[in-house]
């Protein structure tokens, strides 16, 4: 089978969400809280990580609840600390080790490259644009612009419309097994497990190929 396109999932793909969300919660304790002592400090960030769920939590409901949680500077309200999030959040980004490299080696081979993720379009437009990877792309699409997400085989459905590539042309990379693999395989795309620290769902049928290292995708494009 040949293969025309390579199309990755942002967070947790090519982008090391975990990483940024915890420089970021580190930034918004130091501006906004009172922490008594460093040792607590290191406690809220591993809490404020696990109410966040990995970022499958709204913001607005997450930060509602941390204001009545921990104790704050004054003035602080839930809009501001929602406000900061939108601010700041994207300035956290970093890179997963390879996303570059692996970009350029897709491009190298002639393929067309896309980019699928779920989240809001000023959020996920930000982190594109600082991590200087926005040109490496034929198509974009953010969830929000085009109001369906995955695991829907819609969405998937829009990118080989823009890439025009029939879906079993095409390649996708992810970490999540239901948003990312199950729903490209469902849209008649190849799917690619990157395995991350979501744990397989195992009601899920295996058989994907398995990344540990985005470098790793030569293997897979130059079968």
């Amino acid at each position: 089978m040949s293969v025309e396109a390579v199309l990755f999932d942002l967070d947790n793909t090519l982008l090391n969400r975990r990483l940024a969300f915890r420089r970021f919660t580190e930034r918004l304790i130091d501006n906004y809280m009172i922490v008594d002592r460093e040792a607590d400090k290191s406690l809220i960030i591993d809490e404020i990580r696990m109410a966040d769920r990995d970022g499958y939590r709204g913001k607005r409901e997450l930060y509602s609840e941390l204001h009545t949680t921990y104790r704050w500077k004054e003035g602080v309200t839930p809009e501001s600390l929602l406000s900061y999030w939108f601010s700041e959040f994207y300035r956290c980004t970093v890179l997963m080790d390879g996303a570059v490299d692996t970009l350029s080696l897709v491009r190298s081979k002639g393929l067309k490259l896309g980019l699928i993720t779920n989240g809001s379009a000023h959020s996920q437009n930000a982190k594109i644009d600082f991590a200087g990877i926005r040109d490496y792309f034929d198509a974009i699409i953010v969830s929000d612009e085009v109001h369906v997400k995955k695991p829907d085989p819609a969405i998937f459905a829009i990118a080989m419309q823009r890439l025009g590539v029939k879906p079993s042309d095409a390649i996708y990379v992810g970490d999540h097994p239901v948003n990312d693999v199950l729903g490209a395989r469902r849209a008649g795309l190849r799917s690619v497990w990157f395995r991350g620290d979501e744990p397989w769902d195992e009601r899920l049928e295996k058989g994907e190929p398995t990344l540990i290292h985005l470098s790793e995708i030569r293997n897979i494009i130059n079968k």
